[in-house]
């Protein structure tokens, strides 16, 4: 007895002691983490749950204590968790199979359940392993690995290019009757002479590429057709195979359209396009000021990414692009991007400022810039002039003047 309160009066010196240290900082973690293992950290537990027994109740002395003993069980776990898995010589480099760089996933950090890829099953994260790619997220059981048959998303993304015309379909008979990813045997479902008809066998249509799958390979998953909104403006979402479910969200956010080379009808029923396509324009003649500018690129680093993306990309656009014009969020932000160049240009920046035009056709003292919409630039010496000016005039004096100086320069 006394040698327990001996022991637990110089445990106590040893929080007090340690308790300016740990008030300090908040690494509850005293040992070096390089030379954890498991007997140190058994230890350490023993010490802490005596150190919070002692200790005040709602002090923040014993909240330190219990945040730390945390972090030392998570440690352990984690460890004992390591050594489980080199027992059972599990597969923990990346495995590659038809393109997918398999990693082993031995501790899932998703919330649900996922389902295998492979053989469309429940992977129930606390019971099975799996396999997940790291590419396109491709999920597996581990016993699956060896039946992978569909190659990586990103290896088809890299390789083959989008389709961009409204595929119909040409009927099973054109695929021998079998899936177009497995070759198994399909067939369109007739629940009106049987309502116990075999699913397996079922051949549901992907709209993407027109081609018919079983359902081991088409989950009825919906995504955006590029085709559809390119040629239709069309915004309903169809059901596609699995294959081209992972390459549609693969692709999601990769800016690959020229509308004005797809449809540039499209121009033409739009006004949201018009407006776009004006402003993008006058942020392409404004960049020729912001890149040479150094108060600009020094301020680049608190530009937002959304900013630098709107700015610096001109004509390519992306699925989640047409999806935001169509909202009216991508002219809302757009606006706000040539909003804040402008007054960067004509107000803020001293430089930029000073490298503004005065129509020399009218001789007013208005600065005037080339983004501006009632200004118009030579398109040989890009000397900047006002429209209604530019179009009544008979030359352009600065090209007037080039002219002038390179005849003197012969004689």
């Amino acid at each position: 007895m006394n040698d327990s309160v001996t022991s637990l009066s110089s445990i106590s010196s040893d929080s007090v002691s340690s308790e300016s240290s740990t008030s300090v900082s908040d690494n509850f973690l005293t040992i070096n983490e390089n030379d954890l293992n498991e007997n140190i950290l058994e230890k350490e537990i023993k010490k802490c749950n005596l150190l919070i027994i002692i200790t005040k109740e709602c002090s923040q002395e014993r909240m330190r204590l219990v945040r730390r003993l945390v972090e030392l069980r998570f440690k352990l776990e984690m460890i004992t968790e390591i050594k489980a898995l080199e027992n059972k010589n599990l597969p923990i480099e990346t495995k590659v199979v038809f393109g997918h760089h398999l990693s082993f996933v031995w501790k899932p950090n998703w919330l649900e359940n996922k389902f295998c890829d492979v053989c469309t099953k429940t992977i129930w994260k606390y019971m099975q392993q799996l396999y997940e790619c790291s590419d396109c997220g491709y999920y597996c059981h581990i016993f699956c690995v060896e039946k992978i048959k569909r190659v990586c998303t990103a290896v088809v993304a890299s390789e083959r290019s989008m389709i961009l015309t409204i595929t119909p379909s040409n009927g099973l008979l054109s695929q021998d009757y079998k899936c177009a990813e497995c070759q198994s045997y399909i067939r369109i479902r007739n629940t009106k002479i049987s309502s116990e008809d075999n699913l397996s066998l079922e051949a549901r249509l992907c709209d993407y590429d027109g081609k018919y799958y079983c359902p081991l390979h088409h989950w009825n998953n919906t995504a955006l057709i590029p085709a559809r909104v390119l040629c239709n403006w069309q915004f309903e979402k169809k059901c596609v195979s699995q294959a081209s479910f992972q390459l549609l969200n693969y692709n999601y956010k990769s800016k690959m359209y020229n509308l004005e080379k797809h449809n540039p009808k499209l121009y033409t029923y739009l006004e949201s396009l018009n407006q776009i396509k004006n402003i993008k324009n006058s942020l392409v003649k404004m960049k020729k000021y912001l890149v040479l500018c150094k108060v600009w690129n020094a301020q680049l680093k608190n530009v937002s990414s959304r900013c630098h993306e709107l700015l610096y990309d001109s004509i390519w656009y992306s699925m989640k692009d047409m999806v935001e014009i169509k909202s009216g969020l991508f002219l809302k932000d757009l606006q706000g991007v040539k909003d804040v160049c402008e007054k960067h240009i004509r107000y803020e920046c001293e430089i930029c400022k000073n490298q503004g035009y005065i129509c020399e056709l009218c001789q007013k003292d208005t600065i005037i810039f080339p983004f501006d919409e009632d200004a118009h630039s030579c398109d040989k010496c890009d000397n900047a002039y006002h429209y209604q000016c530019w179009k009544n005039r008979d030359f352009c004096p600065k090209c007037k003047r080039i002219k002038e100086r390179s005849k003197l320069q012969e004689v």
